[in-house]
């Protein structure tokens, strides 16, 4: 049984569209969000609902979404899906109402500019669609005081000029029925309207801004609030339309990302220029491929010979010319159409190829959680671990150590520790390293692991039991060190280190004698070193980024005329701390960032005057977040 509770946590706080699953699969309802985990939520959350939603509710197995970019974006494709999919709970939403089109009927002399709920093939121009027809309607009146054009049906014939009607008289038509404009300019105005419904309306904003300033300053406040909703109106109606696309070929939107470990290929159905379905896929311990290889994979694997290949694939990144060449040719042949792929850099084409990059990567942070969460309740990876690293149980506590420094300074060790295959964050541990002037990882180590463990040779568990399993962030080096420190203090504990490749990423384990298995061979254990590893990481990176930020925030040297943060970073760099700099000549102080010898003698002056009395300025401050 799905757990909503869990599920809820992948959700993201974006607009999106929600899709909502019966125990066969079916969809039962489509709706619409603009902050998706809070409207997914209240479902499950024992929200008052009416009757009919609240028998949705009972027959949910499992709910899916799509993220876009605004609610606008969303409440399209929400039409979309539901008269695709017809949801037997989406009631309301169930008949045929399209959303509303502005026509422009540039085939006539002089073209009307009004409401149509139907796209056809007639010869005029159409701008949309629109889900609010309020807004078109106030859109609609906004252009035609800024821009006038007939209302009218009557046919026009210049040489036959007739009464105007009202329109003309309260300023909403220029009259062309009584020849009071020209075909020219009036088809001037038509153009105007055409260019603010395609986007190019900066320019007509800006005047109704002026207006309404205008009719502010002059305390017309009714005229100026007129004007503001017009602009709100103008605003709104020009917001782009990433769902929408010209054209009636289907097309897809691919894309796919990468992390460490796996991979998610998204895929966006789309037809007659909507949006109308999407799939994604997960492709298993391909972490650390290069992208345009897994493009090529899928792009072959998913398509293949199928002769339902549309005619169009866009992807989400580029890949060399002639590979695409050469796909378009294959996917040519075997559906026996001509078939494109391309790599669109901008437009609506690009935008939906965002839409489909940016579900991707939440599709795939949505399965690596599943994948921690599985394995966070199951013993299965450190069955694996303890056969790969020949141990003689279950590795139930596994100790990862790190080392972070800036330069020679703020020197800082991390413990991580895992429990049953979990973080157990109450036994983490931070260590200000104390005894080095200069930066030495192996010098640190060898303090930290002395720490930690003397206490519990001594039989003292304030640091927690004895690890079955010690997890080195580094290589060979790192791991002789530990041993060394362990055979001093007279304890014997499993000792790997995890090594990276190149591109910084989870590579192997390594042993004692050198001997690394490659941890591509099992995504399982893949998976959870690279957890280990990163949690060790960045426990190490944000405590000594705390220290960094403290050490130069504060200093003797922020009163000094002349110091700025780039040189005060400069020379606590250089020397290690505010002790060294006073200890230096005014010659090495000059040294640093071009800093001018009279500078340079202020600076040695100012702080031996701000050095503590009594020999305090020559104490080294120790401790940390672990003493021992």
């Amino acid at each position: 049984m799905t757990d909503f509770k869990e599920e809820l946590k992948k959700v993201p706080e974006l607009p999106g569209v929600y899709l909502m699953h019966d125990a066969d699969d079916r969809i039962i309802y489509v709706g619409k969000a603009i902050v998706l985990r809070n409207r997914l939520r209240s479902y499950f959350n024992n929200t008052p609902h009416n009757e009919r939603i609240t028998q949705m509710i009972a027959r949910i197995a499992r709910f899916e979404f799509i993220v876009t970019a605004s609610e606008y974006e969303a409440l399209l494709l929400e039409c979309n899906l539901i008269k695709k999919h017809r949801p037997k709970y989406n009631v309301l939403l169930k008949d045929d109402k399209n959303y509303p089109y502005i026509k422009v009927t540039s085939n006539e002399t002089f073209p009307r500019v009004f409401i149509a709920r139907k796209k056809t093939a007639d010869g005029a121009r159409y701008f949309g669609p629109y889900y609010l027809s309020y807004t078109v309607k106030s859109t609609l009146d906004t252009l035609s005081r800024v821009f006038p054009t007939r209302r009218c049906t009557k046919k026009i014939d210049p040489k036959k000029p007739t009464r105007v009607c009202l329109n003309y008289h309260i300023g909403l038509c220029p009259g062309p029925c009584a020849g009071y404009v020209s075909e020219e300019e009036y088809q001037r105005n038509v153009e105007s309207v055409c260019d603010f419904l395609a986007g190019r309306n900066a320019d007509i904003i800006k005047r109704l801004q002026k207006e309404m300033l205008e009719a502010s300053a002059e305390l017309d406040f009714e005229r100026a609030a007129e004007l503001r909703d017009r602009i709100k109106g103008l605003e709104v109606v020009s917001e782009k339309q990433k769902i929408m696309l010209r054209g009636n070929d289907s097309i897809d939107a691919v894309a796919v990302v990468v992390n460490e470990t796996d991979a998610v290929a998204q895929v966006f159905h789309v037809e007659g220029g909507k949006i109308l379905g999407r799939d994604f896929y997960v492709l298993e311990a391909v972490g650390g491929s290069e992208t345009q290889e897994l493009y090529m994979s899928f792009l072959t694997q998913y398509y293949g010979d199928s002769i339902a290949v549309p005619a169009g694939i866009y992807i989400a990144e580029e890949i060399p010319a002639d590979q695409m060449s050469m796909v378009s040719e294959m996917f040519t042949a075997a559906a026996g159409r001509k078939i494109t792929v391309v790599f669109p850099k901008k437009g609506k084409k690009r935008e939906i190829c965002d839409m489909a990059l940016q579900n991707a990567r939440i599709a795939l942070d949505n399965y690596e959680t599943t994948k921690r969460i599985e394995r966070a309740g199951s013993l299965a990876v450190l069955e694996k671990l303890r056969d790969v690293c020949n141990l003689d149980g279950l590795p139930l506590r596994i100790e990862s150590f790190d080392i972070s420094n800036l330069g020679d300074s703020e020197i800082d060790g991390s413990m991580v520790v895992f429990e049953n295959g979990k973080p157990k964050k109450s036994d983490y541990r931070r260590f200000r390293i104390r005894t080095l002037e200069k930066r030495s990882d192996v010098g640190a180590m060898n303090e930290m692991l002395t720490r930690r463990f003397k206490k519990l040779a001594e039989g003292e568990i304030s640091f927690g039991g004895e690890p079955d399993l010690i997890l080195m962030d580094g290589g060979i080096t790192q791991i002789h060190e530990a041993m060394k420190v362990l055979g001093d203090l007279g304890l014997s504990v499993p000792i790997f280190g995890m090594v990276k490749d190149d591109k910084h990423r989870s590579r192997g384990i390594m042993s004692a004698d050198g001997n690394e298995f490659r941890l591509e061979e099992d995504p399982d254990i893949w998976r959870f070193v690279t957890d280990v590893q990163n949690e060790t990481h960045r426990f190490a990176i944000e405590y000594n980024r705390k220290l960094t930020e403290k050490r130069y925030k504060k200093s003797p040297l922020d009163g000094i005329k002349g110091i700025g943060d780039k040189r005060k970073v400069a020379l606590l760099r250089k020397f290690g701390s505010v002790k060294g700099i006073r200890e230096a000549s005014p010659e090495e102080i000059a040294s640093v960032g071009r800093i001018p010898l009279k500078l340079a003698e202020t600076i040695k002056t100012t702080l031996l005057e701000s050095a503590p009395k009594n020999s305090g300025a020559g104490k080294t401050v120790s401790g940390g977040d672990a003493n021992g």
